[in-house]
């Protein structure tokens, strides 16, 4: 149920510079969150920014009362949270948005990450979910140096499979775009070799993602970014051209959409 909850600053992890991960304690929070789903954050006494900022869920560990997000510092809301001391308060409106969802998924299936840099950040909290639910995934991480990779030590041992690095100029892993990694991969030969692709990261690798998906034939799901105002439908500043009518309101309908249900010429 959504709410506004205030939370107080456990700690902060760095991960390099401009990357790092903030831990609240949010129990009502950390039990209803699902992967894939957001909250719109204020850090209080701040000028700037005016309006709240959307973050997806990084992780929820229901049994502690803690939530945590990946950021890394863009602007004023992000630098807000860098520059929080541990134990001061936010504001967390949420649960907000849809989850990715493991229905339907046929027995010993195997799914597939697909993340582009900073879009990795609401994927701990579903690999906690796929691990769970004995669902063995690989993760596909890209970026366009290893710079843009530094949080990457966040995703060691709780990927239920493999994990390919890519960047696009070749200082880490493979060379090239993250959505080749995975389109090398994803043919198994006689069919897709995964069941299900999650994904999430900027609206360049989306487009060249859905292509690949729908060539396979591999169900989809994308966790969509759009600059969001409210976070409830309200303002409509999220809106996202679609195929099936003019537009999908990203924060009421998603953020978790199928790729199909997106025009990406229109983007």
């Amino acid at each position: 149920m959504r709410a506004d909850h205030q939370a107080v600053l456990l700690r902060r992890r760095v991960f390099s510079p401009g990357f790092f991960s903030v831990t609240f304690r949010a129990p009502t929070l950390a039990r209803e969150i699902a992967p894939g789903q957001f909250v719109m954050l204020e850090v209080a006494g701040r000028l700037r920014p005016y309006l709240r900022r959307a973050y997806s869920v990084a992780d929820a560990d229901p049994d502690a009362g803690e939530t945590e997000f990946l950021v890394r510092r863009i602007g004023p809301g992000t630098a807000a949270l860098e520059d929080l001391a541990e134990g001061s308060e936010a504001a967390l409106l949420g649960p907000l948005g849809n989850g990715f969802s493991l229905a339907g998924l046929p027995p010993r299936a195997r799914v597939a990450v697909v993340a582009g840099g900073i879009g990795a950040a609401p994927f701990p909290l579903l690999f906690r979910a796929l691990t769970a639910a004995e669902i063995p995934a690989d993760l596909y991480l890209g970026g366009r140096n290893a710079a843009e990779l530094g949080f990457r030590s966040r995703f060691a041992e709780i990927v239920p499979g493999e994990t390919f690095l890519s960047t696009d100029d070749g200082s880490l892993g493979e060379k090239g775009f993250v959505t080749d990694a995975f389109a090398r991969r994803a043919d198994g030969g006689h069919g897709p070799l995964y069941a299900r692709v999650f994904a999430c990261g900027p609206m360049p690798m989306f487009a060249a993602l859905a292509r690949v998906v729908q060539r396979l034939d591999c169900p989809s799901e994308f966790s969509t970014e759009a600059a969001m105002g409210c976070g409830f439908g309200a303002c409509l500043g999220c809106v996202i051209p679609a195929t099936e009518k003019p537009f999908v309101i990203s924060c009421m309908e998603g953020p978790i959409l199928p790729p199909g249900k997106i025009a990406w010429e229109k983007i």
